[in-house]
């Protein structure tokens, strides 16, 4: 099939056409272009979610919704979709979608920078679910969105209500808060609501209450005359008349049914469900775009352009151009080649085309440990655990396995993993076929791979566990969430039982990362537990063998030589424990761990209950303006991206952009400035310096800290 130079897609239900020769540009800058400036630029590189958007594609004989970072996501990623925009759901005028209202009425915003990325995320984990998320859901999903001025807690709040209720999440301590009382503290007149065993929760605020105990049992609570009528809502024996905080909450709960007119969601458009699918080509004068829809065509241009870049999620290519000034002449996304998306289940494993999305993968592993003994699935457990930290959900949306493991990076989170649980890679090319590389002789070098020129990585094969194998991720970060890691781990060991009953380290693998200039597989650890019984003395043993295979210079790249090193032996530690539990679970009584029971939580998993605060302030009487709830101003405009932010602003005709000159040289002193051949440039209008400045030349927002076009030069890049 010949490739097309026809791109379509839809946004916000309107078909568009995409324009030739700009492979280089993202779809972000293109919304912004035509006057979607509800997504916004923040970081550039995919970490604040301000630029969220929803992608919607047809697969399979239905839709696919998923929320995207529109700051890295390639404009030609999107032929054949539908891109659904913060103003796609809702406006001022027309009626706010009910995401937008309830984080509106819930003082879900501030500023109002980030908000418009929130809505959208939100909005992509309702769209793409086929039942109410849970508490647990909608953090994950806004794990890539960041907030820096409101706060998360409203946030949460706010979209809690589209959520599965539980509860037994609403702990005695937060019911007292919510009276205004200390934890432990009792009251006559306000019991605490769980008293009477039930932990009650109002099912129209969500929020935990005493209604029925306060009307005198079943009889006129929320339960029984429902909060319209003599419950929560009404009356001055009802919940939403008690505090401050439930009127607020409330508020948020009511936003389901406000005065927003907007019910009707953007459909998927027929034509791209009819569109069939084919090569395309996009030629530019700085790139050129190629999707082909064959394995042998992506072969064949990779063939005709070792130099090329394969795109899926431009996680990695996007932010090298945007940020590093690199240029890649040819593109190839292997989005659309079946071999490369395809997974499939065998006997012996899981093999996953390498561009497979991380959000997919981690689906079928799940699919894979609901079906399977645990024994078989130790390797997909902690590749799905490793996930659950790894970016966020809207990188994890668009990246693609294959990148991040021929990215090569010292610090990637799988890598490790893929090296010590006996995974396969699978890299092909037009002259030399198929080739298989274990993952742990794969990686050379800083950023280097086993990959020769004009070949692709096709898939990777992640075998099953089998009993008495345990394999364990690790990673320790500056901050847990969609952060980088400082140091993190895969570790394998398989345990047998020898002629006198011991268990034997029969195999053992153990991978590093973020401690070399590539992922390092510890041959000498693994060599000190070969053989040996699963004892301390084997995990000492282990440990001192660290010291070899772990060097860290005290001028490594990364710093902090000392707690990297500590880390290492930190996991070895916790890897010793969590297989000893394992073993003495499944041996039935023929192992006892050599710990002591204080060591047991070093072995098991992290897990955080959805996140909760409370917020206290007074109760104002009712007609009293001040102390009220107050949705503010503004909060309409900013949750449906309607708000003008500086950015935002239309360029007119004779717009100017200023920059401003630095320095070359240190601790120099500015004899004279020649500004004759910047004036002389075609495009420049003027040439300002500290002369030009009527009055002081001192600037800082806040405080005078730092001088334009001062005489001496303190530093390098100081401003002339």
């Amino acid at each position: 099939m010949d490739p097309t130079s026809e791109a379509i897609a839809y946004i916000n239900g309107k078909r568009v056409e995409l324009p030739p020769g700009r492979a280089e540009l993202t779809l972000l800058a293109f919304l912004r272009e035509r006057g979607l400036t509800g997504t916004k630029l923040g970081c550039g590189e995919g970490g604040c979610g301000a630029c969220t958007v929803m992608l919607s594609h047809w697969e399979g004989g239905k839709v696919h919704h998923r929320s995207v970072n529109a700051c890295l996501c390639p404009l030609y990623a999107i032929d054949g979709m539908h891109v659904v925009t913060v103003e796609g759901i809702g406006n001022v005028r027309e009626g706010l979608h009910p995401v937008q209202t309830a984080l509106a009425r819930g003082h879900g915003s501030q500023c109002g920078f980030c908000t418009p990325g929130f809505v959208m995320s939100m909005y992509a984990l309702l769209r793409s679910s086929t039942e109410a998320p849970t508490e647990e859901e909608v953090e994950d999903a806004l794990g890539g969105n960041l907030c820096r001025c409101t706060g998360y807690r409203p946030i949460l709040d706010a979209f809690r209500m589209f959520t599965k209720s539980d509860p037994k999440a609403y702990t005695e301590e937060a019911i007292a808060a919510s009276k205004g009382l200390a934890y432990g503290e009792t009251d006559a007149t306000a019991p605490a609501a769980t008293a009477n065993g039930s932990g009650a929760v109002c099912p129209s605020t969500g929020m935990p209450c005493d209604c029925k105990k306060a009307s005198g049992g079943d009889a006129g609570g929320c339960g029984a005359g429902g909060c319209g009528a003599g419950g929560c809502g009404a009356g001055s024996g009802g919940c939403g008349a008690k505090a401050g905080a439930d009127k607020a909450a409330k508020g948020v709960a009511a936003a389901a049914s406000a005065a927003a007119t907007r019910t009707v969601e953007p459909i998927f458009p027929p034509e791209l469900k009819r569109r069939p699918v084919g090569a395309l080509c996009m030629a530019g004068p700085v790139a050129t775009w190629h999707r082909p829809v064959t394995l042998e065509a992506a072969l064949k241009l990779r063939a005709e352009f070792p130099d090329s870049r394969l795109v899926v999620g431009n996680t990695e290519v996007g932010i090298e151009m945007k940020f590093k000034g690199m240029r890649y002449p040819v593109i190839i996304a292997p989005t659309h080649v079946p071999e490369m998306n395809a997974i499939t289940v065998t006997d012996a494993g899981i093999e996953i085309g390498s561009a497979v999305t991380l959000t997919r993968m981690m689906h079928a592993f799940k699919a894979e440990i609901a079906c399977r003994p645990a024994s078989q699935t130790s390797t997909l457990t902690a590749v799905v655990n490793q996930l659950r930290w790894f970016a966020g959900c809207q990188i994890r949306n668009v990246s693609a396995i294959g990148g991040n493991i021929v990215t090569g990076s010292p610090i990637s989170d799988l890598n490790p993993l893929w090296m010590a649980s006996r995974t396969e890679f699978v890299v092909a090319s037009t002259s030399g076929g198929e080739r298989r590389i274990p993952a742990n002789k794969f990686f050379l070098g800083y950023r280097t791979v086993d990959m020769l020129p004009g070949e692709l990585l096709l898939r990777v094969c992640v075998p099953f566990t089998r009993p008495r194998e345990y394999v364990r991720e690790y990673k320790q970060s500056p901050r847990r969430e969609d952060d980088i890691a400082i140091v993190n781990a895969g570790m394998r060991v398989q345990l047998d039982q020898d002629a006198s009953g011991a268990w034997v380290v029969s195999e053992a693998e153990f991978a590093f990362g973020g401690v070399a200039a590539k992922a390092v597989l510890a041959e000498k650890v693994a060599a000190a537990c070969i053989g040996k019984p699963w004892s301390q003395t084997t995990l000492a043993a282990a440990i001192e063998a660290l010291k070899s295979d772990i060097v860290i210079a005290d001028s490594a790249p990364g710093g902090r030589p000392e707690y990297r090193r500590a880390l290492t032996s930190s996991f070895m530690f916790k890897f010793f424990v969590a297989a000893s539990l394992n073993l003495e679970a499944d041996a039935a009584g023929k192992f006892e761990p050599e710990f002591p029971a204080s060591h047991r939580s070093a072995g098991q998993l992290y897990h955080r209950p959805p996140a909760r605060g409370v917020q206290f302030f007074a109760d104002a009487p009712v007609d009293d303006i001040v102390g009220q709830p107050q949705q503010h101003l503004a909060a309409d405009l900013q949750v449906t991206g309607e708000a003008t932010y500086v950015d935002d602003i239309k360029h007119t005709a004779d717009l100017l952009h200023a920059a401003i000159v630095a320095s070359s040289r240190p601790h120099a002193k500015l004899i004279k400035v020649d500004a004759s051949a910047a004036r002389a440039m075609p495009g420049v209008a003027g040439v300002y310096g500290a002369a030009d400045v009527p009055g002081s030349n001192v600037i800082g927002p806040v405080w005078p800290d730092e001088e334009v076009g001062h005489f001496r030069v303190r530093g390098l890049g100081c401003r002339v």
